[in-house]
C-alpha cells in the first residue's frame, strides 16, 4: 500500500504543477493536503470540491486534511 501512496502523491504533484502551468478556462480545483500521509511526511491531492475526502486513509480518516490552495 505504501508504494501506491507514494505513486499517487507523485502523480498528484505532477498534475497540480501542470494545471498551474497551463491554467484553467473555467471552474475551480482545490489543492488539498494531509499532514499524516506518507508516514507523517504529508501529501497533496487535487479535488473538484471543497469538502475533504482524503484518498490516503480511506474511510477511517476520510476528513483528515485541509484545502491549501484554490486554482482558478
Amino acid at each position: 500500500m505504501e508504494h501506491n501512496e507514494k505513486t499517487y502523491a507523485a502523480l498528484s504533484n505532477e498534475l497540480i504543477a501542470l494545471i498551474k502551468k497551463e491554467g484553467m478556462k473555467s471552474g475551480e480545483l482545490y489543492v488539498d493536503f494531509c499532514p499524516m500521509a506518507l508516514n507523517d511526511a504529508g501529501a497533496n491531492w487535487i479535488s473538484n470540491h471543497k469538502e475533504i475526502s482524503n484518498p490516503y486513509f480511506g474511510k477511517k480518516m476520510l476528513d483528515c486534511g485541509e484545502v491549501k490552495e484554490t486554482i482558478n
